[in-house]
């Protein structure tokens, strides 16, 4: 146990119905209070009721300490310092109070009684003031905090105060100063009568001392000095007094004399002080409206500017402006926009509009504004038209020669973009202005531009030059270069025509720089690009400047979807008779487009990330090519479902699968893809390849069609009336193998492309190819297959010597030389590659690889038996397994060269008759 002389703190846990006490040697304490039965409160309670307990014993133990020392000639030991943490002693002594902690608790009651008693000897008989201030302490250790200082002794006094504040005299008083009056009269009165009462209590004390009654003495005479003292002190205060009360009445006399003046001087000084306050804000305020309107004002020569800005532009004899000259005026413009700008700000922020004369300043600002605005507008269109005019005139009028190559078509017109661009450049302040003041003519001015664009610099006569300048004369889109799937032929492979790669990619290369410029200058222009915009803005402007440069460059867009051989919906084919017949897209010149497309993308990508107008040209460029992109896109794709619903319908497949050979829609699939290199290689490096396997569309309905190759095989091969003894594994292995050679032959972009599909076919013909080989030598070895595998089993079941038993050495050597012969094995496997030869077809190309194959199975399988032969009968087969690979092999050459003799006559004999 720990004596409760070493307790150093005692800390309430944060949590829960828990205490600790730690004490002077490092040892601690921890004690719940919490239990299963009782709720929280409950356990709470007890904690506190704890807390307080050991605090009083404490204090009662601290008390005996002093009490001992003082008594004591040597001091004994002090106890440590007691630390209470997180404990409100007030809180905890005010729950102790009303709980009753005390009143539970008599062996608490019955220490405090005994520290309350316990003194020292001889001191019994104190002084009242200890004993009062021991029963204080007590009452304050016991909790007894009955006992309060009260304003009144007794209850009568309270009555009686409450008499006086509640009496009539004082309901009948209705102000403040009433009140106080009749409280200071009050006052008055009660410092009177205590002089009284003291003169009483001098007198009574003077009789007490001679020894004499008040009551029979009260006309005696003092012949004392204190008496006459007393007598003359007296009767100078009751003059006084009387003096007072004189002086009180002449005052208040007076006092309602002089009211009435009174009142007028406060009136008076009321309303000088108001006028005072007058005229300080009307100084304030005419401060304020001088500040106010000389802010909204613009200097004269500028409000010249401001109501006829023509006035600052220089023009001709035939009234037209003078580009060059106008120049200087163009920054009296600006300057006079700008000082209209801020002083229309200075009203607005400095505030003040509410007045009469600063709103109808701002009204004679905003009138000002309007028609400035107006005649600017008016200026800035004009100047644009006849900068055009004199641009195209300096660019031969945009006509085109038939010399005139299209990379001289399109240098001339960068120069005449150049040189437009620069020359209005001068007049971009005219248009920030516009921008500041009203930018709800924007929109208008912006068209005009446009519309300028397109009727001036890329006017439709030089569109249409260049594009009839291109190699192929812009024709791909009316020459149909597309075959279906089904009408392509080996025969004609290598001979298809292609599409003009050569014009897309001039006309992308060439055109595209100045599209990308077109934007970047209206971006510039009108401030369509500025950084500090949010997202909705941007996307606004971003959508105005489309709009404006899909008007001007409206031509390039037209002969690019005629190069890139988009048709638009409705577009009827004037090759027909009737002209009823809906025009088509050209798949392949769709897909090439498609192609170039993505690839002239690439170098429009903005990878700085900088924003601004570069990044807006550059987004501008990239969505004019999404858009072509969507169009090509969805016309081959239309085409891709086409061929892939014929896919599906297995064309030229024979119910039963025999004989099937190479179906049309295998060997058609690699022709289309040699055709779309072709056509994409055109104008190109032999060894350029397109990137297909990076083009999201391309690649996926390529794979689509590559995947619908593979399903209608698996379908031919898994129908009911395909016969699935070999045929069905024929089927598969020879178009699988077909499949991943003719597609690994196109390249290794291409193999890269359908790496998926390659994987499954692969897998497939190997699964095939295996099934179709044990099925063939099964078929041909059927007695020496039954044989050995009846000694595999004899064998596993009883091992290699009693094997003779089960299966006898003479039936096992009868067998052998009646099936396993050297003669014998000839014929077999002659048999054996006439029979391959017969189910597999010459296109396909599987023969010699199946062949070889086979001879490799029949290498193990005859390994195996020769095995056996030796370790269970002791016989050595003839011929052995490297005998049956010679015999196969000469076979199989043998055979090869007849075929190729025969082939070789069949070509010969047409020559012959002719």
């Amino acid at each position: 146990l720990t004596p409760l002389d070493q307790l150093t703190t005692v800390q309430n846990a944060s949590t829960g119905s828990v205490i600790q006490l730690v004490f002077n040697e490092g040892d601690s304490v921890t004690i719940d209070f919490a239990s299963l039965e009782e709720d929280t409160p409950a356990a709470g309670l007890r904690k506190e009721r704890f807390t307080w307990s050991l605090l009083q014993i404490h204090a009662m133990l601290c008390m005996s300490v002093v009490e001992r020392n003082s008594l004591e000639t040597t001091a004994s030991k002090m106890l440590p310092p007691l630390n209470v943490r997180n404990l409100d002693r007030a809180e905890l002594q005010y729950i102790a109070t009303v709980n009753g902690f005390l009143r539970d608790s008599p062996t608490l009651c019955a220490l405090l009684d005994r520290q309350r008693d316990v003194g020292p000897e001889g001191n019994e008989d104190g002084d009242e003031g200890k004993e009062e201030m021991d029963g204080m302490a007590y009452d304050m250790m016991m909790g007894n905090f009955s006992t309060r200082v009260a304003i009144f002794h007794s209850v009568d006094e309270r009555v009686d105060a409450e008499e006086v504040l509640n009496g009539d005299q004082f309901r009948e008083l209705e102000e403040a100063e009433e009140v106080s009056l009749l409280l200071q009269r009050r006052m008055h009165d009660l410092e009177a009568e205590t002089c009284r009462r003291l003169i009483a209590w001098e007198d009574e004390k003077h009789y007490n001392l001679i020894g004499q009654s008040s009551l029979f003495n009260t006309m005696a005479q003092r012949d004392t000095v204190d008496a006459l003292s007393l007598a003359s002190l007296f009767t100078t205060l009751k003059t006084l007094d009387a003096e007072l009360k004189d002086m009180e009445a002449w005052l208040m006399e007076r006092a309602a004399v002089i009211q009435p003046l009174t009142d007028d001087c406060r009136d008076i000084e009321e309303e000088n002080r108001q006028l005072e306050q007058q005229w300080k804000s009307y100084d304030m305020l005419g401060a304020e409206l001088s500040r106010l309107l000389n802010g909204v004002d613009v200097a004269k020569e500028l409000e010249r500017v401001l109501r006829n800005p023509a006035s600052a532009l220089v023009y001709r004899d035939s009234g037209t402006i003078n580009v060059k000259a106008s120049e200087r005026g163009v920054d009296k413009i600006h300057e006079a926009g700008q000082a209209l700008k801020q002083a229309m700000d200075n009203a607005s922020k400095a505030g003040g509009v509410h007045l009469r004369a600063v709103s109808e300043r701002v009204e004679g600002l905003t009138a000002t504004s309007n028609k400035f605005c107006t005649a600017l507008a008016q200026i800035v269109v004009t100047v644009m038209e006849e900068l055009k005019t004199e641009v195209v005139a300096g660019s031969d009028g945009g006509k085109v020669s038939k010399s005139d190559t299209h990379s001289m078509i399109a240098k001339k017109i960068r120069d005449t973009q150049r040189k437009f661009q620069s020359a209005l450049l001068a007049y971009m302040n005219l248009i920030e202005v516009l921008a500041l003041l009203k930018p709800q003519v924007l929109p208008a001015i912006r068209d005009a531009y446009s519309e300028m664009v397109s009727e001036g610099i890329l006017m439709k006569k030089r569109m249409k030059g260049y594009f009839q300048a291109l190699p192929g004369k812009n024709a791909a889109y009316t020459q149909f270069v597309s075959h279906d799937l089904k009408d392509y032929t080996q025969a004609d492979s290598g001979s298809e025509k292609t599409v003009n790669a050569s014009d897309m990619g001039a006309a992308l290369g060439e055109l595209l720089p100045v599209i990308a410029r077109e934007a970047y200058f209206t971006a510039a222009l009108f401030g369509l690009s500025k950084k500090a915009m949010d997202g909705r803005e941007k996307k606004r402007n971003f959508e105005s400047a489309k709009r404006s440069v899909d008007h001007s460059t409206q031509y390039f867009r037209y002969y690019i979807q005629r190069t890139c051989g988009i048709i638009q919906e409705g577009q009827v084919d004037p090759s027909h008779p009737n002209s009823a017949r809906l025009m088509r897209g050209d798949p392949m010149l769709s897909l090439v487009a498609s192609i170039y497309l993505n690839e002239a993308m690439e170098q429009y990508i903005d990878l700085e990330k900088k924003g601004g107008d570069h990044s807006l040209s550059l987004a501008y460029v990239r969505a004019t090519i999404l858009g072509l992109r969507k169009k090509v896109d969805k016309q081959w794709v239309a085409w891709v479902e086409e061929q892939i619903d014929w896919i599906k319908t297995n064309p030229g497949v024979p119910l039963n699968g025999k004989k099937a050979g190479v179906f049309i829609s295998f060997s058609n699939f690699p022709l289309y893809l040699d055709h779309i290199l072709r056509s994409c290689r055109e104008g190109k490096p032999e060894d350029y390849t397109p990137e297909l396997a990076n083009i999201q569309v391309i690649s996926y309905y390529l794979q689509k069609m590559a995947n619908a190759l593979l399903d209608s095989l698996r379908i031919c091969s898994e129908r009911e009336t395909t016969d699935q003894i070999y045929a069905a594994n024929v089927m598969r292995m020879e178009n699988t193998y077909f499949f991943t050679q003719r597609i690994k032959a196109c390249g290794p972009e291409i193999a890269t492309l359908f790496q998926k599909q390659l994987t499954k076919a692969s897998a497939v013909c190997k699964q095939s190819t295996d099934a179709y080989l044990g099925w063939m030598i099964k078929r041909e070895f059927k007695a020496l297959h039954a044989l050995f595998a009846q000694i595999s089993r004899v064998r596993r079941d009883v091992g290699d010597k009693d094997v003779a038993i089960h299966v006898p050495r003479s039936t096992f050597v009868k067998t052998l030389q009646r099936e396993a012969s050297r003669d014998v094995m000839k014929d077999k496997i002659t048999s054996l590659y006439g029979r391959m030869e017969k189910h597999l077809s010459d296109d396909g190309g599987l023969l010699p690889i199946a062949w070889k194959a086979l001879v490799k199975v029949l290498y193990e399988w005859f390994g195996r038996w020769e095995k056996l032969s030796s370790q269970c009968y002791n016989h050595v087969m003839d011929p052995s397994a490297v005998d049956v690979v010679r015999i196969a092999k000469q076979a199989g050459g043998s055979s090869s060269t007849a075929n190729a003799t025969a082939a070789k006559q069949k070509q010969q004999k047409p020559a012959r008759g002719k």
